[in-house]
């Protein structure tokens, strides 16, 4: 990939990420969260994973552009260890 496809990818993570914060931050109904629990669907344990793929992303498009990705880094392993 060269610098401009990388910057897009950062970029886009970096919206996909406040999507995700959006998306946890609604409230829930009781049916949805009803529906959620029958399903055995864990929002946040998803929104967890996908945050991890992300920051991945973000840390490898950064090293190669020579950019710097210590908070990026940082953030990915408390994510991790939670």
């Amino acid at each position: 990939m060269n610098k401009l496809e990388h910057i897009a990818t950062i970029d886009y993570c970096y919206w996909r990420l406040d999507k995700l914060k959006e998306q946890l931050s609604k409230p829930k109904s009781n049916i949805e969260r009803l529906v959620d629990s029958a399903c055995g669907y864990n929002e946040v344990e998803e929104v967890k994973k996908e945050a991890i793929t992300l920051l991945e992303q973000i840390v490898e498009s950064k090293k190669a552009i020579g950019a710097d990705y210590s908070g990026d880094s940082e953030f990915l392993d408390k994510l991790k260890s939670k």
